[in-house]
């Protein structure tokens, strides 16, 4: 490096703290009062300022000492609100732009990167400083800490539904084996001072493992969330075995392979594999399922509490697939053929109501469905005609339908089966591309819409993603939801109680009867007039049956009036 250079460098490395005796890594002292002036009011600016010093551990022998491992356990575990501040307002916010949502996820995915290799660097360090058969009494409690942030860096690229890079899984698996070399693999210590519990290596291990066998791409970013907060409390009825056991263990990690666990199926004695049951786990949900379902609350052994939630219990039901046996695992409902089937897709209930609209052509008289809505029948069977006031009422919530929409993409679709599509599609720029995204799609050559709902979800590169998509039975049809709770009020003695303007909802039929509206308009037993094409009556909203990002199927109960 040339004289000028060096010291352009050193330049940089002080710029961002001002004068030498500022730096913060200069010793323990410092470093706590200047974390005493961060702005821990703005949480991401504070992250990033802590991660900005994380970033200068880097470099020859004299960064790894026992005394820039101190400031970087310092900056660790003060940081730690930071992140969970900054995490609790990426998994509430799922409707945030993409510009948002990138900088959040960058911002807490960079910075357990930063964890995890200086952690990784300072256990390399500490094992080379130590005579032979002995070891530095600080290495499990730093390896611990650096497998507990490699498996947040493998649970943040699975929230974003993108595949494991950078060696992730082999520096995962080095690390436990570390662990197992120098005995300490299942020794239980309080990894930072605010947990609630102890951990250990293999424990924490085992935890990053089931939480990879949860994720199949079809769970939401909060459901990944919450399975690695009730892993928390499920440590104890799990324990990895170097022998295999035909009649016992499930499934298997190879620590030589750069991937993660697998069913067993048929193991290779030359590899270095550790096996592992879950039918004692697999008992404790089915024990905590039962007495959520029967109203009596959290199940006694079970850490952390789960609440009472329909969701949850459906969560839960799907761990038990998951986690399952090879021969009760989850299985496919249909086989899939493979296919080039160009379809045309709409994304989103405003859309997909437009383009419905605009297929059904033309309308002559009622601008909700064909022929006279009740009212206008009404007008129709007593004057003879239909009166000025309803046709500016009509006017007035009707919602505009138009013919040409720039809204329709056409996918490609690979294969199909009784239930869906598969296909693999571009994904930049589509920050609506999420599972549970509701889709319109129509077949080439035909008139008819279909619902379809985003699954499963695997990001392949910045720029494709493959997604698995279920299509739903009934056909939608349109119809306008007239909100009967409205008071009467009038203007210069004319009655003005039926203006207000009808949500757009698709009506589903079947068994149960359901409509799909916009969750603004849903509040449970509200009371709503529909009109569609051939309906006209009045029904009350039952219960949720499914609730996604901007469009909620809900149930519903006719009611007399």
């Amino acid at each position: 490096m040339s004289p000028l250079s060096e010291f352009v460098s050193k330049l940089s490395w002080l710029a961002p703290f001002g004068k030498r005796g500022d730096d913060p890594l200069v010793n323990l002292k410092t470093a706590r009062r200047w974390l005493e002036t961060l702005p821990l009011a703005d949480a991401f600016k504070s992250q990033q300022a802590i991660l900005g010093a994380l970033k200068r551990f880097e470099g020859g022998p004299e960064q790894f000492n026992r005394d820039r491992l101190a400031i970087f356990m310092l900056l660790d575990e003060r940081s730690r609100d930071l992140q969970d501040t900054l995490t609790q307002q990426y998994l509430r916010n799922p409707r945030m732009s993409r510009q948002v949502e990138s900088q959040l996820w960058h911002a807490i995915y960079n910075f357990y990167w930063e964890i995890a290799r200086g952690y990784h660097a300072f256990a390399l360090y500490l094992a080379r400083q130590v005579h032979k058969g002995e070891q530095d009494p600080l290495v499990p409690l730093i390896t611990l800490r650096a497998i507990r942030a490699f498996g947040q860096l493998l649970k943040w690229r699975a929230i974003r539904y993108l595949p494991a890079t950078d060696k992730l899984w082999q520096r995962l698996h080095r690390l436990y084996q570390n662990a197992e070399a120098g005995g300490s693999h299942r020794m239980r210590m309080r990894v930072y001072p605010d947990d609630t519990s102890d951990c250990s290596c293999e424990t924490a291990y085992l935890h990053i493992l089931m939480l990879d066998l949860a994720n199949s791409g079809s769970l939401y970013p909060k459901q990944l969330d919450l399975v690695d907060r009730w892993l928390m409390g499920w440590h104890d009825v799990l324990q990895l075995d170097t022998t295999y056991d035909d009649t016992a263990h499930h499934f298997v990690v190879d620590l030589s392979a750069d991937h993660g666990p697998r069913r067993v199926r048929k193991p290779e004695p030359d590899k270095p594999l550790r096996f592992w049951s879950t039918a004692a786990l697999l008992q404790r949900i089915e024990a905590t399922r039962t007495a959520l379902r029967e109203g009596r609350g959290q199940a006694v052994d079970d850490l952390p509490a789960i609440p009472r939630t329909a969701d949850n219990i459906e969560l839960l039901e799907t761990l038990q697939h998951r986690w399952d046996s090879l021969d009760n695992r989850e299985q496919r409902r249909a086989p899939r053929a493979a296919v080039k089937l160009l379809i045309d897709v709409t994304h989103g209930l405003d859309a997909i109501i437009n383009q419905i609209k605009a297929s059904n052509g033309p309308v002559t008289v009622s601008p909700y469905g064909i022929g006279l809505d009740a009212t206008q029948a009404d007008e129709v069977h007593i004057y003879g005609f239909v009166t000025d006031r309803t046709r500016d009422q009509h006017s007035r919530s009707r919602v505009p339908c138009r013919a040409h929409l720039p809204e329709v993409e056409r996918w490609v679709m690979e294969d199909e089966s009784r239930f869906g599509y598969g296909a693999t599609v571009e994904s930049r720029d589509r920050d609506w591309l999420r599972v549970g995204a509701l889709i319109g799609l129509k077949v080439q050559e035909t008139d008819k819409w279909r619902l379809g709902v985003v699954r499963r979800l695997s990001r392949l590169s910045d720029d494709t993603a493959r997604i698995g998509i279920e299509t739903l039975t009934e056909t939608p049809t349109l119809a306008m939801l007239y909100d009967s709770t409205t008071p009467s009020y009038t203007v210069d003695g004319i009655d003005n109680s039926g203006a207000s303007l009808p949500h757009a909802s698709l009506w589903l039929g079947g068994e149960p009867e359901s409509v799909i509206i916009d969750p603004v308009h849903y509040s449970p037993g509200k009371i709503f007039e529909i009109r569609g094409e051939n309906e006209h009556r009045y029904i009350a909203l039952a219960q949720p049956l499914e609730h996604c990002e901007g469009w909620m199927r809900v149930g519903i109960t006719p009611v007399r009036r």
